[in-house]
């Protein structure tokens, strides 16, 4: 694989590690919030609405965890320690700000 080629997989990467968490945080968020622990949320148009705030404003954390502390794994390490590491520590960083 040429560098340039690694460098494209590599930015790719770098935009759907984060994008994976970011989007399992806000599911937990609303299964347990607004669906009441069931995923009834999804029928109204409304709650999409605030789905995509939310993925808004976790999405630019979760790439600053990822860009900034994970930057030298690659591949499943890095799904995992996103997974296992950042989503744990962006729920508590959020429970001590609100």
């Amino acid at each position: 694989m040429s560098q340039a080629q690694t460098l494209q997989v590599r930015k790719t990467e770098d935009l759907i590690t984060p994008l994976i968490s970011a989007f399992l945080i806000v599911m937990f968020l609303f299964f347990i919030d607004e669906g009441y622990y069931d995923f009834r949320w999804m029928k109204e148009a409304g709650n999409w609405f605030v789905f995509v705030i939310y993925m808004i404003i976790f999405f630019p954390i979760q790439w600053g965890i990822s860009h900034f502390v994970f930057y030298k794994l690659t591949g499943w390490k890095k799904t995992a320690a996103m997974v296992g590491i950042s989503i744990p520590l962006t729920l508590i960083f959020l429970w001590l700000v609100f």
